[in-house]
């Protein structure tokens, strides 16, 4: 490891405490990454037996939902309506992500190089004009491997067409769907970690597309040990945290979920109170993500500067002092 880690992970802290204008812009950044998702089970236990809602209930929703659909054939024009809704929040979450790395990015550089305040206004304008070049590079990276991922699926569903026997079938897609997994776990962190470094290289050192591609993928061969360790140690970081973040979710949704499989659940009441909880917490687990991401993007920009720092150092030549 080219790089004291220990040192790293400090002085990110320091820098995340110090300079709280950028939890702001780890905020903007979160808006792009991550995602909770849950299963739910279904039981045939219960005092209501396979419906777990009161017979009036189920009259409210039956006509909740008989009136839903008569006034969407009423108005086929919302479904149109929700789909560029749809297409317009993904452009914004990709734009207001990208922005939030550039400024986490640019305030840590500031910060290094004794800035003592930092201005939000300032730092979003100048976050602004990385945008295009984050956005390209991201998309050189991952859609031809996305691409590729959909072809071998496409390939694997047709090459199984002429099979006769359904647990030949079944086994078949039980395996590729374990071997997909793996390979798409383990190709995803070795991209994650490229774009990283192809980010910080737009970011820091101010580069094209293409020459940041050039320049991450130096920086991630010569130093992927060092990369994968700091990683891990982020990963189970974050994961830490982030189950601390969501635990207040989890302490009202698991017992109400329960509830309704049981059969306890008779009135809206505790569909609402459930949903104002959520409504309010939301912006609490939003503003503590965002402080997470904040020191985790530090450390990955120390990281990019004290390995490059040390790469052209070691390749400044020593002049020797002159005779007087």
């Amino acid at each position: 490891m080219n790089f004291d880690i220990v040192e790293v992970f400090t002085r990110a802290g320091k820098i995340t405490w110090k300079y709280k204008i950028l939890w702001l812009f780890g905020m903007l950044a979160s808006c792009g990454r991550g995602g909770n998702g849950g299963n739910s089970n279904s039981s045939d236990s219960g005092g209501n037996g396979d419906n777990p809602f009161s017979p009036e209930m189920t009259n409210q929703l039956a006509d909740f939902f008989s009136r839903i659909e008569t006034w969407f054939e009423q108005n086929t024009w919302i479904i149109f309506a929700f789909i560029a809704f749809v297409l317009i929040m993904i452009a914004l979450q990709i734009f207001l992500s990208l922005v939030g790395t550039a400024g986490l990015a640019r305030g840590v550089v500031h910060a290094e190089n004794g800035v003592e305040k930092i201005q939000f206004g300032e730092l979003f304008s100048e976050s602004l004009k990385y945008f295009w070049r984050l956005f390209l590079s991201s998309l050189i990276i991952f859609l031809p491997v996305f691409l590729f991922l959909i072809i071998g699926v496409v390939i694997f569903v047709f090459s199984i067409e002429g099979f006769n026997s359904e647990a030949l079938i079944g086994g078949s897609l039980f395996l590729f769907f374990i071997a997909f997994c793996c390979c798409l776990f383990l190709i995803s962190i070795l991209l994650n970690l490229y774009n990283l470094q192809v980010s910080r290289a737009i970011l820091i050192e101010n580069m094209g597309i293409f020459p940041a591609l050039s320049r991450g993928w130096e920086v991630f061969t010569k130093n992927i040990i060092g990369l994968i360790v700091v990683g891990i140690v982020l990963f189970i970081l974050s994961f830490i945290i982030g189950i601390i973040i969501a635990l207040p979710t989890f302490l009202i949704v698991v017992p109400f979920m329960f509830s309704i499989i049981e059969g306890n659940i008779t009135s809206w009441q505790p569909f609402i109170l459930a949903g104002v909880f959520l409504l309010c917490y939301s912006p609490i687990a939003w503003f503590l993500n965002g402080v997470l991401i904040t020191y985790t993007d530090s450390v990955w920009t120390l990281v990019y500067l004290r390995v490059t720092k040390q790469k052209d150092e070691s390749n400044t030549p020593i002049l020797s002092e002159a005779n007087a």
